[in-house]
């Protein structure tokens, strides 16, 4: 087995599965993990499930067996699925802003009958309102998410609501995760300066990195993490290494010192 903190059992079901999806995948919902999943194009399910299962991207150790956790950037639904099965009993808030993803995260919620998840058709920015996003363009595309910048989606753009997070926060949280394709600095910001930060036990940060080429500013929400009394962990990938002005994920892990 790999490095994760998976319980063995889980890791065998969840190779079994990957090994399924490396071939072609004949129905569309798949049955996997115990679940009926709907996917959207099967490269976007497979580096789904590479990210989330595979990786255990957002694994966190919860402090009770019914957690608080805030899913912002859902897509069709992996995370929550992983997260139900980290913790069958997760109270789940779920937000996604792209119309046609969002229906799939909806049926992969509601076919898979679970419980105590809520799901928000808007998106998590610095102010409420509407915002325009944009799609990626290519149909081959693993990812299927949305940017507010034409820099890293230059697809048609989407007019959907935005809501502040804040709004939404109204007892603490075990587990924030944040993936919202460059908006990470004014969520955060206005996560900070409405108090509701503090309300936050974990967060998993999606940073996107150069998104904007020109800007620089990770330091500032390292800054902001530190600031809240955090302490955290950083994981990133850069290809080819080394290189300049090149966008980057960095995943942040924040943990209540």
């Amino acid at each position: 087995m790999w490095e994760t903190p998976l319980s063995e059992n889980l890791q065998k079901e969840i190779v079994s599965a990957y090994e399924r999806l490396c071939r072609p995948i004949p129905t569309n919902p798949i049955e996997l993990l115990g679940y009926k999943i709907s996917f959207m194009g099967e490269a976007h399910l497979r580096w789904l499930f590479g990210e989330i299962f595979m990786d255990a991207s957002y694994f966190f150790h919860a402090d009770n067996d019914r957690p608080l956790i805030f899913d912002c950037g859902s897509n069709i639904g992996m995370s929550v699925l992983f997260f139900k099965k980290l913790y069958r009993n997760a109270r789940i808030i779920a937000f996604e802003p792209d119309p046609a993803t969002f229906a799939t995260l909806r049926q992969n919620v509601v076919q898979n009958r679970l419980s105590d998840v809520e799901l928000h058709s808007v998106a998590i920015g610095g102010h409420s309102g509407q915002i325009e996003l944009f799609r990626d363009p290519s149909p081959e595309s693993s990812s299927l998410k949305m940017s507010t910048l034409r820099q890293r989606h230059d697809g048609p753009g989407v007019v959907v609501p935005s809501r502040r997070l804040s709004e939404f926060i109204k007892s603490d949280i075990d587990l924030l995760k944040l993936d919202v394709e460059g908006a990470e600095d004014a969520v955060m910001d206005e996560l900070a300066d409405s108090g509701k930060l503090r309300y936050v036990r974990r967060l998993h940060l999606e940073y996107h990195h150069h998104i904007d080429a020109t800007a620089d500013k990770l330091s500032s929400m390292l800054r902001l993490i530190e600031d809240s009394g955090f302490g955290y962990q950083l994981r990133s990938i850069a290809r080819p290494w080394p290189s300049e002005a090149v966008f980057q994920d960095i995943s942040i892990y924040c943990y209540r010192k």
